[in-house]
């Protein structure tokens, strides 16, 4: 028979893995911690710590973001109805599955990744 409560823990214990599939590796973060905001390589930081889930194009057609349901920056509706402090709001505290970057980024870089995040917005 089939023990229920270890499906479960495996389960979850897989979601925690993607989950945290998506958290930051640091390298680039501590080099640019200190940098001004002209300074900090946005994209850079985006591959380091957003690409596994919302894609290196912003799609969020990747596996993780498949699973961790991630949000398309290529949507022209969500970039049109979300503002620059949401998005920086998001990437402090992580909604839903994505972890929170507020400990892990500096105020500088996570306001350059929002900014960097507009880049994805599709010309119209």
């Amino acid at each position: 028979m089939i023990n229920r409560n270890a499906i479960v823990n495996v389960v979850l214990a897989g979601l925690a893995g993607l989950a945290s599939g998506c958290a930051s590796t640091h390298t680039l973060a501590l080099q640019q911690a200190e940098f001004p905001k002209e300074k900090v390589d946005a994209r850079g930081l985006f591959a380091e710590n957003c690409a596994t889930c919302h894609g290196q194009n912003g799609h969020g057609r990747t596996f993780h973001g498949w699973i961790l349901g991630a949000q398309n920056f290529t949507d022209a509706h969500w970039q049109t109805d979300t503002s620059d402090a949401e998005i920086v709001h998001a990437i402090k505290t992580g909604p839903g599955l994505m972890p929170a970057f507020e400990k892990k980024l500096s105020a500088v870089e996570i306001e350059s990744l929002a900014a960097f995040v507009r880049t994805f917005k599709p010309v119209m």
